[in-house]
């Protein structure tokens, strides 16, 4: 008699259910007390259970390893986003740092002047074809500045007030040839005027009116004399202005001159000071006369 689709469902269902059953019962025997249909299983359960074994650890290592590389990944990414944002505060303290030494600097600097300055913001840089800056416009108008006003920095000579106009002025630099400072030579103490060269490539300015005889050598720094020169501005003295890198020796002129580099980085300037009250001017040394002896006086004795 045939059987059923239905029991035969059955029947195999329950041999795939027991089947486990008799593998975990033969496996569980101790060796002494397997028979002959122990041994037949465990000779057909083996290579089964050897090719599960086989396929669960691949599965699960497999597993293991995707599971890994994705919290990997997302850690990664956690990792770079943390440093990305530690790395970018840190550059903003590393600026705002910077900042606040400049702005120390300058206040120490306007503290220990005898001139009186006002703090001033560069807002806008003119520039040559060359990138070269060429004039500065500043956040301070109409008030206390004026044209003519010398611009500082502790570092040296930035220029002077070029013109005012609403709450801003412009800044003409030391480099310009409009611009023209009383110097010394700050090693040999040799006195000349600077005028600016106005180069579009760089911040040059040339000494005139140096003596012939004034030994100066390349590499001299000059600075600020301290004293009034053609345009009535005078800047406060002893401030750098440039290092010469070229002499001009003449035979037959009365002076000789120089090439001058500007001492300051014009193209990194953001804060600067105008001098809108000048130094006194320095005291002469005028030798202590000594005391007229008195004299008998002679002559005819008034009646």
């Amino acid at each position: 008699m045939l059987l059923s689709r239905r029991s035969k469902e059955i029947i195999l269902s329950i041999f795939l259910l027991a089947l486990p059953v008799i593998f975990l019962f033969s496996n569980i025997k101790e060796p002494q007390n397997i028979n002959s249909f122990d041994r037949f299983i465990l000779r057909v359960s083996s290579p089964v259970q050897h090719a599960s074994v086989f396929v669960y650890r691949r599965v699960h290592n497999i597993w293991l390893n995707y599971i890994y590389l994705v919290n990997l990944k997302e850690e990664n990414d956690d990792l770079r986003l943390k440093n990305g944002i530690l790395k970018a505060n840190n550059d903003i303290l590393v600026i705002w740092a910077k900042r606040g030494k400049e702005v120390e600097k300058l206040l120490g600097f306007k503290e220990s002047s005898t001139s009186e300055m006002v703090a001033a913001r560069i807002i806008s840089k003119s520039l040559s074809p060359y990138y070269r800056v060429v004039k500065l416009k500043l956040d301070r108008g109409k008030g206390k500045i004026k044209p003519n006003d010398p611009v500082v920095i502790p570092e040296g000579i930035v220029g002077k007030i070029h013109r005012v106009y609403g709450n801003y002025a412009d800044v003409l630099l030391a480099v310009d040839p409009r611009v023209k400072i009383p110097v010394i030579v700050k090693r040999t103490g040799s006195e000349a005027l600077l005028v600016g060269l106005g180069d579009e490539k760089n911040y040059t300015a040339k000494l005139t009116y140096l003596k012939k005889q004034d030994e100066v050598k390349i590499g001299d720094i000059v600075v600020t004399s301290g004293l009034g020169g053609i345009e009535g501005v005078r800047y406060p003295p002893d401030l750098p202005v440039g290092k010469i890198i070229k002499i001009n020796r003449s035979k037959v002129r009365k002076f000789q001159s120089a090439i001058l580099e500007a001492t300051v980085d014009f193209s990194n300037l953001d804060k600067v000071l105008v001098v809108i009250t000048p130094p006194p001017p320095k005291e002469k040394n005028i030798p202590t006369l000594e005391k007229e002896k008195k004299l008998p006086r002679v002559g005819q004795r008034p009646y």
